[in-house]
C-alpha cells in the first residue's frame, strides 16, 4: 500500500437527499429482518423489540420509535388496538416472516403512510429551521 499523502484528501461528493432515502415500509422490512437476526444471534449488537418470557416471546414492530398496530381485539363492546403480540418462542421467526409478508403485500400501508408524512413534516421543519439560522447568521 502506498504511503499516505495529504493530496489523497479530497472533498467527498454530496450524496443527495439522504434524509428521505428509505420509506417507512423499507425501514420496517429491514427492522423485521434485524429482529430475526438478533433473536438467532443474541450476542450481536442491536436493539431488540422483543422480550423472551419463558416459552413465549412478546414483541412489537417499530418504525421511528413508533409501535405499529398489529391487530385489534374487542372486549365488552370496546375495541382496542394491539401493538404488542405474543407467540411461542419456537414460532417467533415464522411469526415475523408472516408479518413481513403482510407488510410487503401492503396491509400496513395506511399506518406506514402516516409515518412517512410525519417524517416529511419533521424534515421540512428541520430544513426551515436550519435555513432560518443560516439567514440570521448572514445578517
Amino acid at each position: 500500500m502506498a504511503k499516505f499523502n495529504p493530496n489523497m484528501l479530497v472533498p467527498a461528493e454530496k450524496q443527495g437527499n439522504t434524509s428521505n432515502a428509505r420509506s417507512a415500509k423499507e425501514v420496517l422490512v429491514a427492522n423485521i429482518d434485524k429482529q430475526k437476526h438478533l433473536f438467532n444471534n443474541p450476542e450481536d449488537d442491536g436493539k431488540p423489540t422483543f422480550k423472551v418470557d419463558g416459552d413465549n416471546v412478546l414483541f412489537t414492530l417499530r418504525v421511528s420509535n413508533t409501535a405499529l398496530v398489529l391487530g385489534q381485539y374487542e372486549q365488552d363492546g370496546v375495541k382496542a388496538d394491539v401493538r404488542e403480540m405474543q407467540v411461542p418462542k419456537a414460532h417467533f421467526v415464522e411469526a415475523l416472516d408472516f408479518l413481513k409478508d403482510k407488510v410487503v403485500a401492503g396491509e400496513m400501508d395506511s399506518q406506514l403512510a402516516a409515518l412517512d408524512e410525519k417524517k416529511q413534516a419533521r424534515v421540512a421543519k428541520l430544513r426551515a429551521t436550519r435555513a432560518a439560522g443560516k439567514d440570521k447568521a448572514k445578517a
